[in-house]
């Protein structure tokens, strides 16, 4: 295989990765292994009734969840892979450092980059269960994860042989693919600690929140990143005016976002070569709409949530991609 095929495999990947760990964290699974980075002293999770019996000896006041175990560290080996994946691009760039890899000199800068923010990621998955589910660390850690994804889309296009920039026609600039790119990147956070403070259910109804436009909320509690150590936050520990403030939050956020992307959409689609990014960028934006509303209306259904996350990742992935474009324009010389 050549570097940009293994760069576009960790890619996707990465996208498993993250998807898993929503798929992990919105099934209370988070702690399904009480240890790391084994299972209850295993190297898999306990199965049989003697290995279960003696995990439940082991830590009396976590026993054995197999259906939760068994989803943690699945999450885990795929999380495993995918760090090897990316220690094997940065041993490939820094022995190929001297020479062009597809056609560009070798990302060693970016590769080394990646193997920090992957050590950083198993650190924060290793406090993520130490810490008992702490919401900021757990929010870190989803973001973490969203950050690999997007170092690793970058170092695929950047080291894709082919890839051509569009011609520049001054409706779309770069920073304005950029300050999108911010905003989704605040309004994933926002999400994170949302779920992170289990406050996803805060509001039961659409577009109103407790049958107010403005109910009782707690912005004092709410957000406070650092609480100490020691607490279980498994389920959350916030009463619900805090949690109706994360939660309201996110929808304004998720509005103010939306009225960009719509804009940043329109800007594209008066381009005949970014037509197509207009309408997949509106087509994500429409996609995340939906599944939000849908979270709220019928109670956070496993399966939604989990492709609201999913859905969040594709709109990451996309920006990205076009900052990519626009940038690689600007490079190559385009006017406007």
């Amino acid at each position: 295989m050549k570097y940009h095929q293994v760069a576009w495999l960790a890619v996707c990947l990465a996208l498993g990765v993250v998807v898993l760990g929503a798929f992990v964290r919105l099934s209370d699974a988070g702690l399904g292994c009480p240890d790391w980075p084994g299972c209850y002293g295993h190297m898999d999770w306990p199965v049989h009734e003697t290995e279960i019996q003696q995990a439940n000896a082991r830590f009396p006041d976590r026993p054995v969840e197999p259906h939760k175990a068994w989803r943690e560290m699945v999450h885990r080996y795929f999380a495993g892979t995918l760090g090897l994946l990316v220690l094997a691009l940065f041993v490939w760039a820094w022995r190929r450092r001297n020479t062009d890899i597809s056609g560009q000199d070798s990302p060693v800068g970016l590769a080394s980059f990646l193997l920090l923010v992957i050590i950083a990621q198993a650190a924060l998955g290793m406090w993520t269960v130490t810490l008992k589910l702490k919401p900021v660390i757990v929010m870190l850690h989803l973001l973490g994860g969203l950050t690999t994804l997007a170092l690793l889309l970058w170092l695929a296009l950047r080291t894709t042989p082919g890839l051509q920039p569009y011609r520049y026609a001054g409706h779309i600039r770069p920073w304005m693919v950029g300050l999108g790119l911010a905003l989704l990147v605040g309004q994933i956070a926002l999400g994170g600690w949302t779920s992170a403070n289990y406050a996803a259910l805060a509001c039961p109804d659409f577009p109103t929140c407790q049958g107010s436009w403005w109910p009782k909320m707690d912005f004092s509690e709410a957000f406070i990143l650092w609480r100490g150590i020691g607490p279980n936050y498994e389920f959350g520990v916030l009463d619900m005016p805090a949690r109706t403030a994360i939660h309201l939050m996110h929808r304004i956020g998720f509005l103010l976002l939306s009225l960009y992307l719509i804009w940043l959409a329109t800007r594209l689609m008066k381009n005949r070569e970014l037509l197509p990014w207009g309408l997949g960028l509106l087509g994500l934006l429409i996609l995340q709409i939906g599944l939000g509303i849908s979270n709220v209306l019928f109670s956070l259904p496993l399966p939604v949530a989990t492709l609201h996350n999913m859905g969040a990742a594709l709109l990451l992935l996309f920006m990205v991609a076009l900052l990519y474009k626009t940038r690689s324009s600007r490079r190559n010389g385009g006017s406007g």
